[in-house]
């Protein structure tokens, strides 16, 4: 009597089922099968992407990211999935061109545009950080890390009045911002010098919107 065949879709949900128990190591073996007895599948290679991160294997992970994405180029949880792995990897470039196309495809994914303006902000491309950031607030008005982060940009960009204004926004919003905001200003490129820090939180109380 011939052995059932055991098909891709049967494979791939039993591996998400052991993703789901915690049995990464069963589940990457699946994969792996499927792989080499299968033609390539994106759910798949999203997945061993997904097991690799995980385990902080972040070339193999961006690789097999890739590889899905070449199969399902908008797939946006492996559009998230590869910018996570190049951003883990270093390849920082990479990750805001994920990132750029995740935001372009899902606009209102406010926590994909704060990833983006992060991203922009290390590779020191300040106008296109803050942009980012302006999208953010849009989508979320009020959100005080997005504001310091903006403070941040902008007195990195010369732009003081316009960083102490956003410095405001942010404590008015959370006091608990003030600590991050004191130690902002408290490098040369602010341009500010302050000895009490009653003084500094009055300033801040004061700023215009």
């Amino acid at each position: 009597m011939s052995r059932p065949t055991v098909t891709l879709e049967a494979l791939l949900a039993l591996a998400i089922r052991h993703v789901n128990a915690g049995q990464a190591e069963q589940a990457r073996l699946l994969c792996e099968h499927a792989v080499q007895h299968f033609p390539a599948h994106p759910a798949v290679l999203q997945l061993l992407a997904l097991l690799a991160l995980q385990q902080g294997q972040t070339g193999a992970a961006l690789r097999q990211a890739q590889a899905s994405l070449a199969l399902r180029p908008d797939h946006l949880p492996t559009l998230q999935l590869a910018g996570n792995a190049a951003a883990a990897a270093g390849e920082t470039a990479l990750a805001a061109t994920c990132l750029e196309r995740l935001v372009e495809l899902q606009p209102a994914q406010a926590d994909a545009w704060f990833q983006l303006a992060l991203l922009r902000q290390d590779l020191r491309q300040l106008r296109e950080a803050a942009a980012a950031l302006a999208e953010v607030l849009r989508l979320q008005p009020g959100r005080a890390d997005a504001e310091v982060n903006l403070a941040i940009v902008l007195q990195d960009d010369g732009q003081i009045d316009a960083a102490l204004r956003a410095y405001g926004r942010a404590y008015r919003s959370r006091a608990d911002t003030f600590g991050r905001i004191a130690h902002a200003l408290a490098t040369p490129s602010s341009g500010r010098l302050y000895l009490q820090l009653e003084e500094l939180r009055a300033d801040l109380l004061a700023m215009p919107a």
